[in-house]
């Protein structure tokens, strides 16, 4: 079984280890490479690589100093050839984009450009199927037989009132409604976890978050929100 660990999420920085007694893979390495080592108890041998969604430093702070540690690291905003994973490693990953219907990223940079941005469908016979994604404000595609979700879930509607902190909420980041939306339209009876992440503390009510996603998937799914320095187990089993 592998399990999810919560290195950091947030605005401040995010970064996940999916891990097993032999493995580890890091999502995003948006928090500095002392933080990420820490965390992962200092296994690099273990590390097999890592996905990093987009260059915003609060997911690829420390893509760099991964790389020069010869740390495999898939950024397919930089290059979409695929990446091959250390000798041995059981991981299989696909990136998809997060652009619009015609081929527009929704997430941007300070200046209002596209920031080039892709989720994860990442595969593993400890723990069958993931979805990894963030910062986007809808995926217009459909997956089937996923068992578990890590997605964003940045804010609700009704909890943002001033103008200016509307726009720059709203530009590029998943609301409430499309992650229940997004959920319901692609979960099977293959789905066992749910993970609500890159949560704005103040645009947001992770009760009512939870409340809202558990209703949508039912009974014998786990739905929490992550926290740092948390862990779940991904089992292929019934909550």
């Amino acid at each position: 079984m592998l399990t999810l660990k919560t290195i950091a999420t947030g605005s401040s920085g995010n970064s996940y280890a999916l891990m097993n007694d032999n493995e580890i893979l890091l999502l995003d390495l948006g928090v500095s490479e002392k933080v990420i080592k820490k965390a992962i108890d200092f296994r690099i041998s273990d590390v097999v690589g890592a996905v990093v969604t987009h260059s915003h430093l609060d997911h690829a702070k420390a893509v760099n100093d991964f790389e020069n540690m010869g740390i495999p690291v898939f950024a397919p905003y930089k290059s979409l050839e695929p990446m091959s994973f250390k000798d041995g490693s059981q991981v299989k990953v696909q990136s998809f984009d997060l652009a619009d219907k015609n081929g527009k990223f929704m997430h941007t940079n300070n200046d209002g450009s596209e920031c080039p941005c892709y989720g994860f469908l990442i595969e593993h016979e400890d723990m069958g199927k993931m979805l990894y994604i963030t910062d986007t404000e809808l995926v217009k595609w459909r997956f089937s037989g996923i068992n578990h979700i890590l997605i964003s879930c940045n804010y609700q509607k009704k909890y943002i009132s001033d103008s200016a902190k509307r726009t720059h909420v709203l530009r590029g980041h998943m609301e409430l409604k499309t992650v229940k939306d997004f959920i319901k339209a692609n979960k099977s009876n293959a789905l066992r976890t749910v993970i609500l992440c890159h949560m704005s503390g103040d645009s947001c009510n992770a009760e009512e978050c939870l409340s809202e996603v558990q209703k949508v998937v039912g009974d014998g799914v786990k739905c929490i929100c992550a926290a740092a320095g948390e862990t779940v187990e991904l089992s292929l089993y019934p909550f």
